[in-house]
């Protein structure tokens, strides 16, 4: 197995409960989402009235998204641990909106991405309003993941995770995606990056266009995420940041390796 997927699998090992064990103490991450619910109702947002009953295999009901729509047994591509929850992206989630550039600001567009180590570019592309791109639109904060929805660079995502000199405004061509606090954005991250979540983006009923086929916003936001408690997302952040560094030396030597026999 190559590196590439050495670390597909473990990734999928981590989102599906099996990298590290469930503590029944740190409770059920149903709880976050009535959390997150009561979060948007004291702010006035609008949410959908989820159906009771716990997620413990595919063939048991599931959550209400903000749609809101039922998730269907067919959806449910694995099964999770009793404490886990599936829901929508959509419910976890959220975005800071959009505006015209009326200042010098930084730049983020899809070739601002290292697409190999998910990092964004330590330069930035500082650029005068009148230049501005007219992708050129999504207000981005630290802490928010930038996910390309464009099938061919789905993997050119990353957490925003530096402060700019500039404002940093980011292309129209990446969904936004701002957790909520009961969310570790990292946990999200991982599995926007797991085959598991590739497999939905990549389906031709989610990805439309010809040369650049991408998801658009309702197809992303109604994608099923597998949510653990969250002392469970950071302990699987943290396991996976240790493998991390494995693999990176791991695809190195399979290049030098590869270099070696091509001679």
């Amino acid at each position: 197995m190559g590196a590439k997927e050495l670390k597909a699998a473990i990734l999928q090992e981590a989102i599906s409960g099996r990298l590290v064990p469930q503590i029944a103490s740190e409770g059920n991450a149903r709880d976050l989402l009535e959390e997150i619910r009561k979060e948007k109702l004291s702010h006035g947002l609008d949410f959908a009235n989820a159906k009771s009953g716990k997620r413990k295999s595919k063939k048991e009901t599931a959550l209400a998204d903000s749609n809101p729509c039922d998730i269907t047994e067919e959806e449910i591509p694995f099964d999770i641990p009793e404490s886990w929850y599936w829901c929508r992206l959509g419910e976890i989630v959220y975005n800071n909106g959009q505006k015209t550039p009326d200042k010098e600001f930084s730049y983020i567009d899809i070739g601002s991405i290292d697409n190999e180590h998910q990092k964004l570019n330590e330069k930035e592309n500082f650029i005068q309003p009148e230049n501005a791109p007219s992708r050129a639109r999504k207000i981005v904060k630290k802490g928010d993941i930038i996910y390309s929805t464009v099938r061919p660079y789905l993997h050119n995502m990353c957490i925003i995770d530096k402060d700019f000199e500039k404002e940093p405004i980011a292309s129209t061509g990446f969904a936004v995606l701002a957790c909520y606090p009961q969310i570790n954005n990292q946990y999200l991250f991982y599995y926007l990056l797991s085959p598991s979540f590739d497999n939905y983006a990549n389906d031709t009923k989610n990805s439309k266009g010809v040369a650049y086929p991408a998801i658009n916003d309702d197809r992303l936001y109604k994608g099923i995420v597998p949510l653990p408690p969250l002392a469970e997302q950071k302990r699987i952040v943290a396991a996976l940041e240790k493998f991390m560094p494995l693999f990176e030396q791991y695809e190195q030597k399979e290049k030098e390796l590869t270099k070696l026999l091509l001679r």
